[in-house]
C-alpha cells in the first residue's frame, strides 16, 4: 500500500490516488479500462517511490496486457513523460521557432538559412496531437533510436514531433526559396503521417551538423595487392559513415602463383579475415559494423567458402562474424537441374569466363566455358553441380545466413549497363562497382574505380491513399536526391560518382498490414494480382517522380550509362514466367511514360526501387516488416539491451485476415517476391520460412531444396536473404533481433 511518493523535486508527500486517476483517465483510449491499470500500477510499487516509478509502473501495466488499445495507453502515459521531461509539460511546447533556437545555441541542430518568419509558419504545420495517436512501441523505438537524446544522463531534448521537423527542415533547406516552404511542410507531414518510411541516418543526422547519410555501400577489387587494400580502406572508412558493407573481392584462388611462382597465393580467406575485422572496428549505434562478403560457384575454394559460418568448421577455417552471399547464373541452374557437372576454376587462369559470369549475356558465357574447358593448358576440376547446390542451400537452412545472388539476372533486369558484382549487406541492392588500383584514387575527384552507393527510403503501404501516392513518391524520392547534395563523403571519388549515378532505392513496407486490410491472403491469386497492381503502380509513380525531377533539376550527369535514354523501362526485362502465376494486365500507361522519358533523354536517378527488410524502422512507424508477412501477432524486438513490443497493426480486427509466414508455402513466397521484382530495378531483401514440427507438411528435404532453388531462379529473383525458422507449433508471440547494421536496414 502506497502512504507517501516523492516528487521529482525530491519532496515527499502523501500520495493522493485522485491525482494517479487523473492521469489514467487521461491516457485511457479505446474503452481500455484504465481503473484496473492504476490498480495495477500501485500493486507493482512501494510505499515511498517516486512518481517516476508510479508512471512507469503504469506504462508497464499496459503493456503486459498485450492489445494495441493498452499500447496506445501506454504511449499517452509516456509521451506526457518525454514532454514533461522535455518542455515542462504539454502547456509548454515551445514553438518551432523557439526549439529551432534552443537546439542551435546547444549545437544539437545546424544553423539553417531560414527566417523567423518562415519557422512561425511552421507552427501552424506541426500536429503534436499525432505523439498522442501513437503507440508506446512507436514513441519508445524513436526516442531510443532516432531522437536528439542525451545516452548518457537520459535527457531528451526532441519530442517526435520535433524530430520529423527538424529533418523536414533541414532535408529541404537547399530548394528553392520561393517553393521550400511548402516542401518543408509536405515531407514533415508525410513523415509524422508515417507513410514515408526515413533511414536510420536521415532520422538521426538531417538537420544536425552530421551530414552521414550513407545507407549501404557495395564494392570490389581488382587482383593486386594495392587494389586489395584500397578496398579494406574503403570498408573501414564507410563503416565509419555509418553504412553497411556488401563486399566482392576479385583474387587469384589458393596455391595460384604469385610473381611468376615465386610465392604461393593463400586463397581469399586471408582477406576476408582482414575485411572482417577493419568492419567491427567501428561502432554504429554501439555495435560494430556489417559486412557481406560476395563470391560464386565458379570458385575453386567454393566449398570452404560455403562453410565459413558452419559451427562444425574447425576454427582457422572458420570465418563466422560476416555474412556471405554466393552468386550463380542460369546455366548452373540449368545443370543443378539436370544432375550435370560443373566447372571450378581460378578467376587467375580465367578471368574472361569470370567476368562473363556477370553479364546478361549467357551465350557468351557458354561460348567462353566451352573454350576454358577445352584447354588442357588452364587447371580446373569438376565437380557436380548438384553437390554446390545442396551445400549452399543447406547452409542457408543451418545458418539462416548464406544469402544467394543471381548474377546473370542482377545484370539483365536492371537499368545499368555497366557491371553489378553483388549485392549489399541485406541483399536488396544491384549497383555497378569498379575496383581501385590504388588506395589515393579514393580521394580524387576525378572517374578511377567505383563505390556502388544507394540511400534507401520507403513507402508505407496501408497508410496511403491511391490518390496521393505520386505525391508521397515525389517526396520521398526528392528527399533522397536532396540528400545527396548535402552529404559529406568520405572520399572525393565517392561524391562524384553517387553524384553522377545518383542511386535510390525506394521499397515498399508495410504490405502484410495492406493485405490484411483488404482482407487478402499472399498464398491466394487475388492476393498476388494485388501485389502485381500494387508494385506497379509503385514503380510506375517513382519513374513519374523521377522525371519531375528531372524537368526541376535536370537529368543525372551519367544517365548515358543507363538504358532510360533508349526508353528502358523494368516491364521491357521482366522476367515472362511471372504471368503464368498472375494474369493481372499492366494498369498504368507505361508507353506514354516511356514516351515522354525519351523526349527528356532520361531521369533524374540512375535506378529507383528496391525493397529492404525495415525490421528496426517499423516499430518507429508501427508497421509490419518490408515486403514480409508476419512472423507472429506479437513480436518483442531487442536491440541492445533494451526491449519493444510490437503488436500487428489493429490486430484486434484484422487477426482473421494476417497470414502468419510459417503458414505459406515457399513456392508463394517465391512467387510474391518474383512479382515485384518484375517492377524492381535492384534486388530485394527476400525472406523465406521454415516451420518444423513433429506434424509439419513443411518439412525441408533434398528435393524440396533443389526444387524451391530451381523455380526461384526460373521465376527471376535476383537475390535471397535470411532463412527464418521456427520449432513452434503456433506462433503467437515472437522474440527477434534487430539487425546488425541500422542504416541498410532502415
Amino acid at each position: 500500500m502506497i502512504s507517501k511518493i516523492k516528487k521529482r523535486s525530491g519532496e515527499v508527500v502523501d500520495f493522493d490516488a485522485s491525482k494517479l486517476n487523473l492521469w489514467s483517465e487521461w491516457a485511457a483510449s479505446l474503452n481500455v479500462d484504465w481503473s484496473s491499470i492504476a490498480l495495477g500500477a500501485t500493486r507493482k510499487c512501494f510505499d515511498g517511490c517516486s512518481t517516476d516509478d508510479l508512471h512507469n509502473a503504469m506504462i508497464s501495466e499496459c503493456v503486459d496486457r498485450e492489445t494495441t488499445q493498452h499500447l496506445k495507453m501506454a504511449g499517452r502515459l509516456f509521451i506526457g513523460s518525454v514532454y514533461k521531461k522535455a518542455f515542462g509539460g504539454w502547456r509548454n511546447i515551445p514553438t518551432v521557432g523557439q526549439i529551432y533556437n534552443r537546439m542551435v545555441s546547444k549545437g544539437m541542430w545546424a544553423k539553417m538559412d531560414y527566417t523567423e518568419g518562415e519557422l512561425a509558419s511552421m507552427d501552424k504545420v506541426i500536429n503534436h496531437n499525432l505523439d498522442l495517436q501513437s503507440t508506446f512501441t512507436e514513441t519508445k523505438q524513436i526516442l531510443d533510436k532516432y531522437a536528439i537524446v542525451d545516452r548518457v544522463d537520459g535527457t531528451i531534448y526532441e519530442s517526435p514531433q520535433f524530430m520529423y521537423m527538424r529533418m523536414a527542415l533541414g532535408n529541404m533547406e537547399c530548394m528553392p526559396k520561393d517553393r521550400r516552404m511548402d516542401d518543408v511542410e509536405k515531407l514533415y507531414r508525410y513523415l509524422s503521417e508515417k507513410k514515408i518510411n526515413p533511414p536510420t541516418p536521415f532520422s538521426v543526422n538531417l538537420g544536425t551538423s552530421k551530414k552521414q547519410y550513407a545507407s549501404c555501400c557495395v564494392s570490389t577489387t581488382h587482383d593486386t595487392a594495392a587494389s586489395l587494400a584500397a578496398q579494406d580502406h574503403l570498408a573501414y572508412m564507410m563503416t565509419c559513415a555509418s553504412a553497411g558493407i556488401g563486399s566482392h573481392i576479385k583474387s587469384r584462388s589458393k596455391g595460384d602463383k604469385v610473381r611468376s611462382g615465386l610465392v604461393q597465393h593463400q586463397g581469399k580467406l586471408p582477406y576476408y579475415r582482414v575485411q572482417q575485422a577493419v568492419v567491427a572496428a567501428n561502432l554504429q549505434a554501439g555495435r560494430g559494423g556489417a559486412n557481406t562478403m560476395h563470391f560464386n560457384v565458379m570458385d575453386p575454394e567454393i566449398m570452404d567458402l560455403l562453410a565459413l559460418k558452419n559451427v562444425q568448421t574447425v576454427d582457422q577455417m572458420k570465418i563466422k562474424d560476416m555474412d556471405y552471399s554466393v552468386g550463380y547464373n542460369q546455366e548452373f541452374v540449368r545443370r543443378v537441374a539436370k544432375n550435370e557437372s560443373w566447372m571450378l576454376v581460378s578467376y587467375g587462369d580465367s578471368n574472361e569466363l569470370y567476368e562473363s559470369m556477370y553479364k546478361g549475356n549467357q551465350a557468351e558465357f557458354l561460348r567462353l566455358y566451352a573454350e576454358v574447358e577445352a584447354n588442357d593448358s588452364i587447371k580446373k576440376q569438376f565437380v557436380e553441380a548438384r553437390a554446390i547446390a545442396i551445400k549452399m542451400l543447406t547452409e542457408g537452412i543451418e545458418t539462416g545466413r548464406m544469402y544467394l545472388h543471381r548474377t546473370d539476372e542482377m545484370n539483365r533486369h536492371t537499368p545499368f549497363k555497366d557491371t553489378i558484382y553483388s549485392s549489399n549487406l541485406c541483399a536488396e541492392i544491384g549497383l555497378p562497382t569498379k575496383g581501385y588500383n590504388r588506395v589515393d584514387e579514393l580521394y580524387q575527384y576525378a572517374e578511377s574505380g567505383e563505390i556502388g552507393l544507394c540511400s534507401l527510403a520507403a513507402i508505407c503501404a496501408g497508410n496511403v491513399k491511391p490518390e496521393e501516392y505520386e505525391d508521397v513518391a515525389y517526396y520521398a524520392l526528392l528527399m533522397i536526391d536532396n540528400v545527396i547534395d548535402i552529404m559529406e563523403y568520405p572520399f572525393k571519388q565517392l561524391e562524384l560518382t553517387a553524384k553522377s549515378r545518383r542511386s535510390v532505392g525506394v521499397g515498399i513496407t508495410n504490405l502484410a498490414y495492406a493485405m490484411a486490410l483488404n482482407g487478402l491472403k499472399y498464398s491466394s491469386k487475388e492476393g498476388k494480382q494485388y501485389i502485381h497492381r500494387y508494385a506497379e503502380r509503385h514503380s510506375f509513380f517513382l519513374h513519374r517522380a523521377s522525371l519531375r525531377l528531372a524537368k526541376e533539376k535536370g537529368l543525372c550527369d551519367w544517365i548515358s550509362r543507363t538504358k532510360y535514354p533508349d526508353g528502358w523501362l523494368p516491364i521491357d526485362t521482366a522476367n515472362k514466367d511471372i504471368d503464368s502465376v498472375v494474369d493481372q494486365p499492366l494498369v498504368c500507361d507505361w508507353e506514354a511514360l516511356r514516351a515522354e522519358i525519351v523526349k527528356v533523354g532520361g531521369i533524374r536517378n540512375s535506378v529507383l526501387e528496391a525493397h529492404m527488410p525495415c525490421e528496426s524502422s517499423s516499430a518507429a512507424s508501427g508497421t509490419t516488416n518490408g515486403l514480409y508477412p508476419i512472423r507472429a501477432f506479437k513480436v518483442v524486438k531487442t536491440s541492445g539491451t533494451n526491449k519493444n513490443l510490437f503488436i500487428a497493426p489493429d490486430l484486434e480486427n484484422l487477426r482473421p485476415f494476417y497470414e502468419l509466414a510459417w503458414n505459406i508455402p515457399t513456392k508463394d513466397m517465391i512467387d510474391v517476391y518474383s512479382i515485384v521484382q518484375k517492377f524492381t530495378g535492384q534486388g530485394i531483401s527476400a525472406d523465406f520460412y521454415i516451420k518444423y514440427s513433429k506434424d509439419s507438411e513443411r518439412k525441408v528435404g533434398v528435393k524440396d531444396m533443389l526444387t524451391e532453388f530451381v523455380y526461384m531462379s526460373k521465376m527471376g529473383m535476383k537475390t535471397r536473404y535470411y532463412i527464418n525458422s521456427s520449432t513452434g507449433a503456433d506462433v503467437a508471440m515472437l522474440e527477434t533481433e534487430e539487425p546488425v547494421c541500422d542504416s541498410c536496414s532502415l
